[in-house]
């Protein structure tokens, strides 16, 4: 049997942990599955920071190479996704991360360790934190961005 992946999202202070998110929608709420019409973010202001992780679980004898980079979807006016890897998970906040941009492609992604700091997975369980925000300035219009692609890419054996 294959490995079993899944993103997690961490929220709250002391860090709630919901397995098998449904989205990684940006928001003004530091919540889970965000309806992004529900907390808009008032252009000039960030987004709450997203601390997610990828979970595997299943039989697999070692998950490596493990990258992580925004693929598609354009940015509009003033408008930039930071990301952090391997960082140490915060109460999430609107205050700017300090990240850099997210790479757009595979050949410049994040490589993301295990949870142990290794940079394979051996037996089911988390990689390290990828902190996300979405970042925006005065210019950007109000109303919907586009639609951002996530990948998450690994070895499995």
């Amino acid at each position: 049997m294959p490995a079993t992946f899944q993103y997690s999202e961490s929220n709250l202070v002391g860090q709630v942990v919901t397995d098998g998110i449904s989205n990684l929608n940006f928001g003004s709420n530091d919540s889970v599955n965000i309806v992004a019409s529900t907390y808009p973010i008032t252009a000039g202001q960030n987004s709450f920071a997203k601390y997610i992780r990828a979970k595997f679980s299943g039989s697999f004898t070692t998950i490596a190479n493990m990258l992580f980079w925004k693929s598609l979807g354009e940015y509009v006016a003033s408008e930039l996704c930071k990301a952090g890897a391997n960082v140490a998970y915060a109460t999430p906040s609107q205050t700017a991360t300090g990240d850099a941009t997210i790479p757009t492609t595979e050949g410049s992604a994040l490589a993301i360790q295990a949870a142990d700091g290794s940079d394979t997975i051996v037996a089911p369980g988390y990689t390290k934190y990828i902190r996300l925000q979405l970042q925006t300035g005065t210019g950007t219009p109000s109303g919907a961005v586009a639609q951002k692609t996530f990948c998450f890419q690994y070895d499995e054996v």
